[in-house]
């Protein structure tokens, strides 16, 4: 879902333009990309902050990410409780998350600072981990979550909204949304999503070779048990945050309340972006 940014305006003056500036990379490049990225902002008169000063408080009209889709993952969840929209310049290895490339980044701050750009709508995961009836952990999740990250095969027993759907035996199990259905759910075997929707994948699962991935609506609550013994498997939030489990512990999966914002630019659809994430993905395998 698209919608118009924001506007600052009131009755009288325009107010400030404010943009934020991050990274998690430390190469000469990206570094080099976000000064020319400061000074071209601030000769536009525009105000320019880092991370911490919009986590203070301070308000943005976008939070410029420079890197892969890790960096951009990482500075979604955070921005979106703010209701702050996140625009990815990608500066890593994997970026069909980012809408600017490393050559685009000029025209990108153009664009920014002319306001034509829209911003599109996200769903996001929320994951509950509850040790007797006590709520002990909780994050949001714009990818997926995983279960498993054990050298064990796991055991991990499923219901959908109430209702057994059986028992997985295997790596572990992905829920992934409509954006992270390229990702992590994708190598494992799921579909690729083009509407609103949930994926939900066994990873080398030996449940049956007949269902190893269910698309589910975006309304599906999933619970899943842990039933191994002698092993604790993690709760994973978009490969960064984590959480292990122990034995008979719960995990519950739903649709966040919270949505991500990204900054749409206009400059390719979802299509074709996907098309060019497929062809780059073939490229790096062929390159070995």
């Amino acid at each position: 879902m698209s919608e118009s940014p924001p506007s600052k305006h009131g009755g009288g003056k325009p107010s400030r333009q404010s943009f934020g500036l991050h990274t998690r990379r430390t190469d000469g490049s990206t570094d080099e990309a976000m000064q020319r990225a400061r000074q071209a902002l601030t000769a536009a008169g525009a105000e320019v902050l880092d991370l911490q000063q919009i986590l203070d408080g301070e308000n943005a009209d976008a939070l410029l990410s420079f890197g892969g889709d890790g960096s951009l993952l990482h500075a979604a969840r955070l921005m979106a409780p703010l209701g702050i929209p996140v625009l990815g310049i990608n500066y890593g290895r994997v970026g069909y998350l980012c809408a600017v490339d490393e050559n685009g980044l000029d025209q990108a701050l153009k664009r920014l600072i002319q306001g034509e750009y829209a911003l599109d709508q996200h769903s996001m995961l929320r994951g509950r981990v509850s040790h007797e009836g006590e709520l002990v952990w909780q994050a949001d999740a714009l990818n997926e979550f995983f279960v498993g990250g054990s050298n064990r095969t796991l055991h991990l027993d499923l219901s959908i909204d109430g209702e057994a759907f059986g028992t997985i035996r295997g790596d572990g199990v992905i829920l992934a949304t409509q954006t992270g259905s390229t990702a992590y759910a994708f190598s494992a075997g799921g579909p690729v999503l083009l509407m609103d929707a949930l994926a939900l994948v066994a990873s080398n699962s030996v449940f049956s070779s007949a269902i190893r991935s269910v698309v589910l609506p975006t309304t599906s609550t999933v619970r899943i048990r842990n039933l191994t013994r002698g092993t604790r498997p993690f709760v994973v939030a978009d490969g960064q945050k984590d959480y292990q489990i122990g034995h008979e512990t719960e995990v519950e999966i739903s649709l966040s309340p919270t949505r991500a914002l990204l900054v749409d630019l206009g400059l390719q659809s979802q299509v074709r972006s996907l098309h060019q994430g497929f062809r780059e993905m073939m490229v790096r395998e062929l390159e070995g």
